[in-house]
């Protein structure tokens, strides 16, 4: 049976400011083209946007349309969506479950954080997959990959686990490139990001003038909505850290991620290219042991044993299981990477090569492969070494 790539435990990358517009983004057949020449699919970078407002028509909106949203005054994206509800079975029983079909490459953007950044999320959809969200997944029954039935006898391989929005929009995703239209019949909703900066307020007088009727529920939470930073999502202070790793001031979302302050980002996170992963975003004090491991272990010969496409990433500002009630994540200070994540999964014994283990552990990492409960694909900095 195929692993399943899941998010609920799987800490990725955050979002770095993005240069594309998505105009040019190819389509989902060219990229699946282009992935069967190449072994793999490559995605364009999504739009750089913050998800600010739901949106249900009274009646479909069409294209064109679409793109006059766009225009509206600090509009970055809109993402539309076709959601109806069907009976799904897993391996627990069927459920009544809200399927969406989306253009995975647009929905990217307004994803929440570590979804936005899990590339196999996307290749999931565009390779007809189903993502669903950890809820879907745990009352179908679906635990390391397998398959859903859709009403009507349609079967569906799936992907991944993943939210798709604060709050998910739907319990199932899939691509409308490859997998159609569901159904007879379905709901259109669209999810409008903004630019940094944006009143939300003159917002949501344009997006009603534009569409009179719509519902508009605001995706920031109303007492935000004047707030001078708006964007943040911020409920609260926080700070930790300290020493040599710098003391972080941050804000506590309301979707279990934190934000910090720009200055201890600017200061001590910062992005290079390293042995075997490529790109990487991690504290400034992890980076040259985390390239003299790796660089070992490719001088060893088990580069091989790594897969850089299922890479978790390193700096993600959030709390452990994305819970405010536990610590920080080693990942919210960049100082940990999650490597083969599809086959090291949370509390499993996972397929680590023990001699990458012991690099890592050389280098002053310690495994998460070692605590009680289990976390294999996890290596966090555990000591300083000279790295000559």
């Amino acid at each position: 049976m195929k692993k399943l790539l899941v998010i609920s435990f799987l800490v990725l990358l955050a979002p770095a400011a993005c240069g594309s517009d998505g105009t040019d983004a190819p389509p989902a057949d060219e990229l699946l083209s282009e992935a069967s020449s190449e072994g793999g699919i490559s995605l364009p970078d999504p739009v750089d946007a913050t998800p600010a407002y739901l949106i249900s028509p009274d009646e479909p909106v069409d294209e064109e349309t679409v793109e006059r949203l766009k225009g509206v005054d600090g509009v970055s994206v809109v993402v539309a969506a076709s959601v109806q509800k069907l009976e799904v079975s897993g391996p627990e029983g069927t459920k009544n479950l809200r399927i969406a079909t989306v253009d995975a490459l647009d929905y990217r953007s307004i994803a929440p954080v570590a979804t936005n950044e899990a590339e196999f999320v996307w290749t999931s959809m565009l390779s007809g997959e189903a993502v669903l969200t950890f809820e879907a997944a745990e009352d179908l029954g679906i635990e390391g990959g397998g398959t859903i039935e859709l009403d009507g006898g349609r079967d569906v391989e799936v992907g991944a686990f993943a939210d798709n929005q604060t709050p998910n929009i739907a319990d199932v995703m899939i691509d409308s490139n490859v997998g159609g239209q569901i159904g007879d019949a379905s709901d259109q909703v669209l999810t409008v990001g903004v630019q940094p900066g944006t009143s939300l307020d003159a917002l949501g007088t344009a997006l009603s003038d534009e569409l009179p009727g719509a519902r508009l529920v605001p995706l920031i939470p109303p007492d935000l909505m004047s707030n001078p930073d708006p964007l943040t999502g911020a409920i609260e202070d926080g700070s930790s850290g300290g020493g040599i790793i710098g003391t972080m001031n941050y804000k506590v979302r309301d979707d279990g991620f934190i934000k910090p302050e720009q200055a201890w980002v600017d200061s001590n996170i910062s992005t290079a290219t390293v042995s075997i992963i490529g790109d990487v975003s991690c504290h400034r004090l992890m980076l040259p042991q985390l390239q003299a491991a790796l660089s070992e272990i490719e001088s060893r010969g088990l580069g091989g044993e790594l897969r850089p496409g299922d890479y978790g990433g390193c700096y993600v500002p959030r709390f452990i299981d994305r819970n405010p009630s536990l610590p920080l994540s080693m990942h919210a200070f960049g100082l940990a990477v999650d490597l083969n994540v599809s086959t090291n999964q949370l509390g499993t014994e996972g397929d680590m090569n023990p001699r990458i283990v012991e690099i890592f552990e050389r280098w002053g990492f310690v495994w998460g492969g070692d605590w009680s409960r289990p976390d294999p694909m996890h290596f966090e900095l555990g000591s300083l070494v000279e790295t000559g």
